[in-house]
């Protein structure tokens, strides 16, 4: 009975231990360095397209897509960039 009970808590801690791993793997400075180099490049995209000109006024230039969502994509990734730097091993 011992020796199940044994077994049995060797299983859940080698499991734990292997959780842990990849919690770590995943949550590491430079994958999170990564992701907001990631974040701050899709938010310039998605600033990215035609100007308006002396000829022709394009009032694409006010959409929502470029004064309020790529903006804060790019903070979001600039604030992860302090976090992948300030982050403790």
């Amino acid at each position: 009975m011992n020796t199940i009970f044994n077994l049995r808590n060797t299983s859940e801690s080698n499991k734990s231990a292997s959780e842990n791993r990849l919690m770590r793997a995943l949550l590491s400075s430079h994958s999170i360095l990564l992701t907001a180099i990631l974040l701050i490049a899709a938010g310039y995209a998605l600033m990215y397209g035609d100007g308006s000109t002396e000829q022709a006024f394009n009032p694409d230039i006010f959409s929502p897509r470029r004064i309020v969502w790529a903006p804060a994509v790019c903070l979001l990734g600039y604030l992860l960039i302090v976090v992948g730097i300030l982050r403790r091993k």
